[in-house]
């Protein structure tokens, strides 16, 4: 394994300190499944304080859970103690953690077998769960009685979905039922840790996962308008695995309205820049766009931004494509050329690139700010049907013939 130099140096002075150190979770599991591994946790049966008293940078991260970063070379690294979890009363988080010296109890606690192994160059793979075996057979399985795993926390319900969704793995069928059996759990978890785990599995390499989300019903506790989605699923599958990623969210909401749209997506506490593109997607979503340079340039002022309009057509593009209607495929493909030579020719479509502004028409004596307004719209509709006109000399000269 390609471990960090910093991550092999804290295991080996905890060793030299009388203790154990393994790499845990994670970073184990990535690893067996060929990926590079991203962050490095370590698990420890040091306590706290001797965590401390062995390096010299340490911060208090999560001390009263057993975990303590250690500062080296400017990057953090978090070693937490063996542990035991007490009980949970909110599906969520546990009442207290008793601290262990044993690594098997404390890799008991955790959500899936394959996140259930450590590792460490001198005793190599610690796996009393198997989860090595489950990796290689592509099988998602709790640890130990999954049912009581997700009692403890309810979001594992949702990690599980949304790594088969990640990973192409199967959920293995006690803990798949243990999911269906306890999905109103989900309801004890904060919007915001639910939407993450939402928006990675639909941002995932095998979105026919997310039949996952039906077949638990666990959807219907956090986004039930999504159900129309799976009515006509074989189609919609094939559409979302031709869209961008960052566009599916959009697809998944597109049989809604506008308003609608809003409502969802600030229940789920999403932000303002995502809230505004998803809905101008929507809006514009179901619009006859017609193959007409003017119309585009008219259409790209109006949606204000190149880009989103171009979301807009790929959207409109790959639900043509799996409908096989080629001749609305060519019409998009055709006015996506016509936004690529509004900018490539420097063309204006919005104010900002119009050759006259606000101050201009003062200096001609316009004073009245909603008069400037409407005179400069006039002005831009004009570049928007002959945008060789945009220029200030041509623009004035219209201007006062508008007066």
């Amino acid at each position: 394994m390609n471990t960090p130099k910093q991550v092999i140096y804290i295991i080996e002075h905890l060793q030299k300190n009388g203790f154990e150190g393994f790499i845990v979770g994670g970073c184990v599991r990535d690893y067996l499944l060929g990926f590079e591994p991203k962050d490095f946790d370590i698990t420890t049966d040091a306590m706290p304080q001797d965590i401390k008293n062995i390096f010299n940078h340490t911060i208090d991260t999560g001390i009263e859970h057993g975990t303590v970063t250690v500062v080296l070379d400017r990057q953090n690294f978090e070693v937490t103690t063996y542990r035991i979890d007490g009980e949970y009363k909110d599906n969520r988080r546990p009442e207290n953690v008793i601290f262990s010296k044993k690594i098997d109890e404390d890799l008991s606690r955790r959500d899936f077998t394959m996140n259930a192994i450590a590792y460490n160059i001198n005793k190599g793979f610690i796996d009393p769960f198997n989860g090595r075996e489950d990796i290689k057979n592509k099988l998602i399985k709790g640890v130990g009685n999954a049912d009581i795993r997700f009692k403890e926390d309810a979001l594992r319900m949702m990690r599980g979905v949304r790594f088969s969704a990640q990973l192409g793995f199967n959920i293995e069928e006690k803990t798949f039922l243990a999911i269906k059996e306890n999905n109103k759990l989900i309801e004890n978890i904060s919007v915001e840790r639910i939407r993450d785990e939402f928006l990675k599995l639909i941002k995932s390499d095998y979105i026919e996962k997310l039949s996952l989300l039906q077949e638990t019903n666990l959807y219907k506790y956090f986004i039930p308008e999504i159900e129309p989605i799976f009515k006509n699923y074989k189609k919609n599958i094939l559409i979302l695995k031709k869209l961008s990623k960052d566009l599916r969210l959009a697809f998944l909401l597109s049989h809604l309205t506008e308003k609608e749209v809003e409502l969802i997506l600030k229940r789920l506490r999403l932000d303002n820049k995502t809230i505004k593109e998803i809905k101008t997607i929507i809006t514009y979503f179901n619009y006859d766009f017609k193959e007409d340079r003017i119309e585009t340039r008219k259409f790209l002022c109006e949606i204000g931004e190149v880009e989103l309009f171009k979301k807009i057509l790929e959207i409109k593009f790959c639900i043509s494509l799996i409908e096989n209607n080629l001749v609305q495929c060519k019409k998009y493909d055709n006015i996506y050329d016509e936004i690529e030579e509004t900018i490539r020719k420097n063309q204006c479509f919005s104010l900002k690139t119009l050759a006259i502004t606000g101050n201009d028409l003062k200096e001609i004596g316009i004073i009245n700010g909603k008069e400037i307004g409407e005179l400069l719209k006039k002005a831009l509709n004009l570049v928007l049907e002959q945008p060789n006109k945009n220029n200030k000399e041509i623009l004035l000269n219209y201007v006062k013939e508008q007066i």
